[in-house]
């Protein structure tokens, strides 16, 4: 396809339906998809979910079949359940799910591609219900080891130890876990069968020992069984139709798979497992590549991807901020190994992206004053650095992905490239590794735990004022900047934030 023909064809349009409706999931793959041209259609708001309040699975599958799209980016626990909280928290049968998944059917009869991610549920290390059922508050944490000792034991064979958790809490916790894990065997039904044409399976706030890594070891060996094209199993969620986004970008403008070199400037690093996941930062990203559409090479890439590993340091930018003081030894050497690394492969004429999984919930400061310092922060065809490094590879490869599908089409908008990268830097950078702390410590937030901050609150005009600080303090893309008035928190929290960019 060459750039005339693109022009005579009408845009390609993706209905999607995301996972909840968080700018990370509702809004993210729309700006991937900008690169290349692409409009993602979403739902209206009316029938998505809002928090704990599930969205209309019935309406979201009329709204699906009725949509006139060329692919579809589908969430099965949205279409489902009505979200992926309640999916976590709904009282719902395996028939009941999968009877709502029928516009599926209809849409493949069509010749409509659906692209699909469905999830392993979660089991965080946390006392928090925002999020789950309501007994999380307090049991949390000990089904979080109960979850653990039960793997531990199928593992090694023997009979787990008595649980703290009342007989009634295990019992709904492992039924709801058993019917969710049937609609993820069922959900590879829809791939062998052809309702789907791929379908991503992730999981979040994962560890080595816990069912959801047993899960997730059970769906691997079953889509090898199975041996059908198309399936990605990896940690992550959040960037999960993100990452299909960018998969069905690439088949609808007929670009061949893209060629993705994997590094690390310190390559041991790659064998590290990070934090909320459950194997090596090395095969989230094969995996993160697949789940795009893209294939990991040594040779011959299309894109590098570098990945900057996990330090290991136990910091978390979400609950326990570091200062460069209390970072490992090195750790600022390591940052600036990779900004050079990156800065010779661009000066060899190659396509970079920068995965930043130094620490969860955050970019690494090091490496994003690095990259400024050495000159091409803005040069760099995607980077990432927010929540796990599940979330980062995946959103990094998406866009990086992306980037090379619109280029080899004759289609790609250097101003959406430009202003996804600026709202990384900005939200994964400014906003999570300090104006966050700050927001925090004028709420006086308790650590550990999601706070509620209402609509209008006077610590947004204090959130704006540090992103604006930090873009002109490392000089990045100062052509644009952050909309007065647009900073807000879509789930009132601190934990997430929004905010739209425009040119000065």
């Amino acid at each position: 396809m060459n750039a005339t023909d693109t022009l005579r064809r009408p845009a390609p349009r993706i209905a999607l339906i995301p996972l909840d409706e968080r700018p990370a999931c509702a809004t993210l793959p729309g700006m991937v998809a900008a690169l290349a041209g692409v409009t993602v259609e979403v739902p209206p708001t009316a029938l998505l979910p809002r928090l704990r309040t599930p969205g209309n699975p019935s309406a979201l599958g009329d709204w699906l079949t009725r949509s006139p799209s060329d692919a579809a980016v589908v969430s099965l626990e949205t279409l489902g359940y009505g979200g992926l909280i309640a999916s976590r928290t709904q009282a719902a049968t395996v028939a009941g799910v999968t009877a709502r998944w029928e516009a599926l059917h209809t849409l493949a009869t069509a010749g409509t591609p659906v692209h699909a991610v469905t999830l392993v549920t979660r089991t965080p290390d946390s006392d928090d219900a925002m999020e789950e059922p309501a007994y999380w508050d307090p049991y949390g944490p000990a089904l979080h080891r109960h979850s653990a000792a039960l793997h531990r034991a199928a593992v090694e064979g023997a009979e787990p130890a008595p649980s703290e958790v009342p007989e009634e809490v295990r019992a709904d916790f492992l039924t709801r876990r058993l019917r969710n894990h049937a609609l993820n065997l069922a959900a590879l039904g829809l791939l062998t069968d052809g309702t789907l044409t791929s379908l991503v399976i992730g999981a979040d706030d994962t560890a080595p020992h816990a069912l959801a890594t047993a899960e997730l070891g059970w769906l691997t060996t079953w889509s090898g069984w199975l041996d059908v094209p198309g399936v990605a199993v990896r940690p992550g969620a959040d960037e999960a139709c993100t990452t299909l986004v960018a998969r069905t970008v690439a088949g609808l403008l007929g670009v061949p798979e893209v060629r993705v070199a994997v590094e690390a400037v310190d390559p041991a690093g790659l064998d590290r497992i990070a934090p909320y996941e459950n194997v090596p930062v090395g095969r989230t990203a094969a995996g993160q590549v697949a789940a795009c559409g893209g294939v990991v090479t040594e040779h011959d890439a299309d894109v590098h991807l570098l990945v900057h590993t996990p330090d290991g340091s136990g910091a978390d930018w979400a609950v326990a901020p570091a200062s460069d003081a209390d970072r490992p030894a090195g750790a600022r050497a390591r940052a600036e190994a990779v900004a050079t690394r990156a800065a010779a492969l661009l000066a060899g004429g190659s396509e970079v992206a920068v995965a930043d999984c130094a620490l969860p919930n955050g970019a690494d400061p090091f490496l994003v004053r690095a990259l400024a310092e050495t000159g091409i922060a803005d040069r760099l065809a995607a980077y990432a650095g927010w929540n796990t490094a599940g979330n980062t590879v995946g959103t990094t490869a998406a866009h990086a992905v992306t980037r090379v599908v619109a280029k080899r089409a004759g289609v790609l908008d250097e101003r959406a490239h430009r202003r996804l990268l600026l709202h990384r830097y900005l939200e994964d950078h400014a906003y999570m590794t300090r104006a966050r702390a700050l927001a925090r410590a004028e709420l006086n937030s308790v650590p550990g735990r999601h706070d509620r901050v209402a609509d209008g609150h006077p610590v947004l005009g204090l959130i704006e004022e540090e992103l604006t600080t930090m873009q002109t303090g490392l000089g990045l893309m100062l052509d644009l900047r952050v909309v007065p008035g647009s900073v807000r928190l879509p789930w009132n929290r601190t934990f997430e934030i929004d905010f739209a960019l425009e040119d000065r």
